[in-house]
């Protein structure tokens, strides 16, 4: 199924981008939507999802006949207990303003939420309630007050674990609206959806791009421009070929272009890996694992590293023997296991964040945090004496860069007296 390849192969091997016609079919549905608002939603909401949507249905007031039981409940506020505990200790941190005294005045660091934030959750071939599970509590933590939640329709109504999920974040605002024109509603506003501010969820190349192309428009903030879903995995002998090949397995299920590497130094695991994706073969991951899988043999751990920081992956596992010592030199990427897998995180049973950089966006983005929720202003005090004396100095900086109203202002400030 995937051969044993060298570094030096797997180097030239390219992530999938957005291709040029994905963005130029998302701008024209945006665009729709921009000019006819919710009638252009009406009308992409028929086409791709063959539902009609109407002033009524629009926002969901109850759940499809599907109840959860006991154990999905007990899974979801597991999850939801464990990830709320990372994100509000974060949230203590996150939201102290910061106050620099400087001779006769100060600089005010003052963070507060976003007022409104939108949060997409994926529908495909089955609702995704851990995207609302991460961005809603991480919201909330960062003081949201007002969040929205768009999901494509469903058969039977809206997934029940998703209106389980909402009621317990306290939110009301569930709208039937799937993909780009999701993004679009949610950017531009509707008669019966007013706009937000920040967009956030991982979604398809249509809900990458939509979000790309609001964001570039300066309409809303977007949490991440997420790719697909991949990790790498740096294996010793000491690792079980088992739970290599489940983690792999696991990761390829996202799609047919999500990458599930491996980088080993022991040909005996490498081997022994082929053979257990052999046998645990999910049908919907074979074609990812032929199309983005790869097994890479080493020289030593120090390589894996080398390769693990350049490829900068979205997840990384470490299952070697010293673990915590490969960790230690991982400089890029958006979440790292150590001796566990990304599984546990994807359901908040690890206690951080899914929605993480991919595509070797790592190396200059973080995952979801309550950071991404804050807004940050500077206030900014000088007393009179203050700006008397530095107002030559900034008038001559102004008069560097040829702005003269500019050195014309500071220079005022120096005649106080």
């Amino acid at each position: 199924m995937i051969n044993i390849i060298n570094p030096g192969e797997f180097r030239k091997k390219k992530r999938s981008a957005i291709p040029k016609a994905v963005f130029e079919n998302t701008e024209s549905i945006i665009n729709n939507i921009s000019e006819n608002g919710f009638q252009g939603v009406i009308e992409y909401t028929k086409k791709f999802d063959g539902f009609e949507l109407n002033a009524q249905n629009l926002r969901v007031k109850e759940i499809g006949k599907t109840k959860l039981t006991d154990l999905e409940k007990k899974a979801i506020n597991e999850a939801f207990e464990r990830v709320n505990l990372v994100q509000r200790q974060i949230a203590s941190n996150a939201l102290r303003e910061s106050k620099i005294p400087i001779d006769d005045g100060f600089v005010l660091f003052k963070p507060k939420p976003i007022e409104r934030v939108g949060i997409y959750v994926p529908g495909g071939l089955a609702p995704l309630p851990s995207s609302l599970l991460m961005a809603g509590i991480t919201a909330k933590a960062a003081g949201v007050k007002d969040i929205v939640v768009c999901t494509p329709p469903q058969k039977d109504c809206i997934s029940p674990a998703i209106f389980y999920l909402a009621q317990r974040l306290g939110i009301t605002e569930i709208y039937q609206i799937g993909g780009a024109q999701a993004i679009a509603a949610m950017a531009y506003g509707l008669p019966n959806l007013k706009k937000v501010d920040m967009v956030c969820g991982p979604g398809n190349v249509y809900v990458t791009a939509a979000k790309q192309i609001v964001s570039s428009r300066g309409l809303v903030k977007v949490d991440l421009v997420a790719g697909p879903s991949e990790v790498l995995i740096i294996a010793d002998e000491t690792a079980r070929a088992d739970y290599v090949a489940a983690d792999m397995l696991a990761q390829a299920e996202h799609g047919t272009n999500s990458p599930a590497i491996l980088l080993t130094t022991s040909e005996n695991l490498a081997k022994d890996v082929q053979v257990e994706l052999n046998k645990q073969l999910v049908k919907t991951a074979e074609k990812s694992l032929v199309d983005c899988g790869a097994i890479i043999l080493v020289i030593n751990l120090q390589q894996a590293i080398d390769i693990a920081n350049d490829y900068a992956p979205e997840h990384l596992e470490i299952l070697t023997k010293d673990s915590d010592q490969v960790a230690s030199k991982i400089t890029n990427a958006g979440a790292i296991f150590i001796n566990t897998c990304e599984s546990f995180a994807d359901y908040g049973m690890s206690g951080g964040n899914h929605i993480l950089p991919t595509g070797g966006t790592a190396k200059f983005l973080s995952g979801l945090s309550v950071y991404d929720f804050l807004v940050r202003t500077y206030v900014e005090f000088m007393s009179n004496e203050e700006q008397e004396k530095l107002a030559e100095l900034a008038g001559t900086f102004a008069d560097i860069e040829g702005l003269k109203a500019h050195a014309n202002a500071a220079r005022f400030r120096g005649r106080f007296k």
